[in-house]
């Protein structure tokens, strides 16, 4: 498939979206998910959730990390497939996360997590933006109760 111009310049826009995202998270700069959310986005988390526009995505996000010691969202390269009028794009990117909380209440510190972020992107004035995110868990390892309060 031969890429133009434009193509190859949303496919990167669109991957560093995903990586500010991840970044986001990692540093603890919540403040920054406004910019990587539409106003009506949705995230569907699972179990930890389906909030709706970017503070209550936020709210989840924070309340589920934001008392880690560490954490890192690694993402591979990202499947992206625009619409026909090239304003929208379904993209899937598979993720490793690492979550560390040296309080966590048994021996085991860490819990990782497997899995795939399925989203939808679109075109806004200001760049691209993440209107819908689902994440699909494939596998996990360590004690899920440290993400716990």
């Amino acid at each position: 498939m031969a890429l133009d111009l434009q193509q190859i310049n949303d496919r990167i826009e669109i991957e560093e979206l995903l990586a500010r995202y991840s970044r986001a998270l990692d540093y603890r700069n919540f403040d920054e998910l406004d910019s990587i959310f539409t106003p009506d986005a949705e995230f569907d988390a699972g179990g930890l959730g389906h909030p709706v526009g970017p503070a209550d995505i936020r709210a989840m996000i924070e309340g589920t990390i934001g008392h880690l010691d560490a954490t890192q969202h690694l993402i591979g390269k990202s499947l992206i497939e625009f619409s026909e009028d090239g304003d929208t794009a379904e993209v899937r990117t598979y993720l490793i996360s690492q979550h560390i909380r040296e309080s966590a209440p048994s021996d085991v510190k860490h819990y990782f997590l497997g899995g795939e972020y399925a989203d939808r992107v679109v075109r806004t004035p200001d760049g691209w933006r993440i209107r819908y995110r689902r994440l699909d868990r494939m596998w996990k390892q360590g004690d899920r109760a440290v993400i716990g309060h």
